[in-house]
């Protein structure tokens, strides 16, 4: 007996028509969304808000620990300092006991890690949300760096 089997079944290769409609509804996609409204942005579709609309503002409210120098002066305090060896995370505590109201806690728990690390000439600690304009801040101009506002939550001296 004989096996008779044919060539091998081979996929029909996609038509040009099939190809260009393919091509011309993921453009579609991929541009729609600079025709919806300013701030929409979804997964799997981003709007791409950063790159695609312009002015988006340019303030930004930062809630950070702050270190006191005997100057006067006001340096941000180490992310160790705040708990933990992450920017991102310091941040992020720092947000949540303001928002939380135990701003002062924090406060007490970074002067007592200034203390056992000896920080500069770090004389007390303050918790605050301060308000940047960032196009000023990095356009390199005197005083550029300092905050358009700051609301300073908790005030501790670092015990000597």
């Amino acid at each position: 007996m004989t096996d008779r089997a044919g060539p091998p079944a081979s996929s029909p290769a996609a038509s040009p028509r099939t190809l260009a409609t393919v091509t011309l509804v993921l453009g579609a996609l991929v541009l729609s969304p600079l025709a919806r409204a300013r701030g929409w942005d979804s997964f799997p579709l981003s709007s791409y808000p950063m790159f695609a609309r312009g002015n988006l503002g340019s303030v930004n409210e930062l809630a950070h620990a702050l270190l006191v120098l005997a100057d006067g002066t006001r340096v941000p305090a180490s992310p160790s300092l705040v708990g933990t060896p992450e920017p991102m995370v310091a941040t992020a505590i720092v947000r949540g006991h303001v928002t939380r109201g135990t701003a002062a806690d924090l406060c007490a728990s970074v002067a007592a890690r200034a203390r056992d690390a000896r920080a500069v000439d770090a004389m007390a600690v303050e918790i605050a949300t301060s308000t940047f304009d960032a196009r000023r801040y990095f356009s390199g101009a005197p005083g550029a760096r300092a905050p358009l506002e700051r609301t300073v939550h908790a005030r501790c001296e670092i015990a000597r």
